[in-house]
């Protein structure tokens, strides 16, 4: 019994990280609570990055457990991938604190073994390389631009373009930017990536006149600071007769007063506004009367296979019409044959996007 006791005694809560790739782990021993974690030397574990706020989380006691609390952090504390405010801990969880990764556990308090990876199931694996590979790519801004052509329907002349972004596979690995955009809004770098994109195209741009529309990620529209500064660099990047189209997924309109105070921002810089994917999901027909853009482009799904659908046709030509009164522009996107380029410029559309001109490609 006696040695029981002391058994559990000398088990405490820990943490475990990779302080240097190769290096064994090191085990950072909860002796007092709360623990803090926090750029600072005066915290009890401090992670030396901006990423990190002056007070970011702490951990606590939470009956017979632990609790993993997030202090109002700017960019969030993650557990197992998922964003928490307050949450349980339980051996093996993983805590993101901006680039790093702490593995929780409860144990003796004796120096820690070199703990690899298979130590920890498949899904705390995925997460930490998933993690470790976003830093990487963050650090090494390890992307490069592509571009895909945007026309004129009426002759197909090329009028501008849409600037997206690729991962480097030298510098970034194997994975689509659907995936990494993914990986960093799960672990609240979503706006930071996307800031990055834009950043690495404005570099790169295609020459002569004509628009280039750039890509927001929802999460930026929290930042208001950061946004200004977006906004200012998408104006200062354009050549000579150029002109900068910021999209926004129709998803993320819905704040009137935030999105009339976006496009006022754009307009006194110059820069157009484009509501994206429009007819994906719940059409926000109400911020498109309220606080129109200048440009709405239509989602794919309502012009593939326009040309063989009489309903939809009819339905997305009422959509052009109402839109049209209101001075908007029309970008259908996605089409991929002559019959749909057809029919969208018959019911009104004016520019057109998809496979048929052209995919996403580096510039020549």
């Amino acid at each position: 019994m006696v040695t029981d006791r002391r058994e559990r005694r000398r088990k405490r809560p820990y943490l475990e990280h990779y302080p240097e790739k190769g290096k064994p782990a090191q085990r950072v021993v909860l002796h007092r609570l709360p623990f803090t974690m926090r750029r600072s030397s005066e915290a009890d574990h401090t992670v030396y990055s901006q990423q990190v706020s002056s007070f970011h989380a702490e951990i606590v006691a939470a009956g017979e457990g632990f609790s993993v609390r997030d202090l109002g952090s700017t960019n969030g504390t993650f557990v197992n991938g998922d964003k928490v405010d307050e949450a349980p801990l339980k051996p093996g969880d993983i805590l993101h604190v901006a680039h790093e990764e702490l593995r929780f556990g409860i144990g003796r308090t004796r120096s820690a073994p070199e703990v690899t990876l298979t130590s920890v199931d498949d899904r705390q694996q995925q997460i930490i390389r998933e993690s470790n590979d976003l830093g990487r790519i963050l650090a090494a801004r390890a992307l490069y631009p592509v571009y895909q052509p945007i026309v004129q329907l009426t002759d197909g002349a090329v009028v501008g373009y849409e600037s997206l972004a690729r991962i480097d596979p030298q510098r970034g690995g194997d994975y689509g930017v659907g995936d990494i955009l993914r990986i960093a809004s799960e672990r609240g770098y979503g706006a930071q990536l996307s800031r990055m994109m834009r950043e690495v195209s404005l570099e790169n741009l295609p020459q002569g006149p004509g628009r280039v529309f750039f890509n927001l990620h929802r999460l930026e529209m929290d930042e208001p600071e950061h946004l200004a500064d977006s906004f200012r660099a998408m104006a200062a990047g354009m050549g000579p007769d150029q002109t900068a189209v910021l999209e926004i997924h129709e998803g993320a309109v819905t704040d009137l007063g935030k999105m009339a105070s976006i496009r006022n921002q754009l307009r006194s810089l110059g820069v157009g506004l484009a509501y994206d994917d429009f007819g994906a999901g719940q059409s926000r027909l109400m911020e498109l009367v309220d606080v129109p853009p200048d440009i709405i482009k239509l989602d794919m799904a309502l012009i593939r296979d326009i040309d063989r659908h009489a309903k939809r046709r009819d339905l997305v030509k009422a959509l052009v019409a109402v839109m049209r009164a209101m001075e908007v522009e029309v970008l259908a996107e996605g089409i991929e044959r002559e019959g749909e380029a057809q029919v969208c410029l018959e019911i009104g559309c004016q520019l057109g996007q998809g496979y048929y001109w052209g995919k996403p490609a580096p510039l020549r």
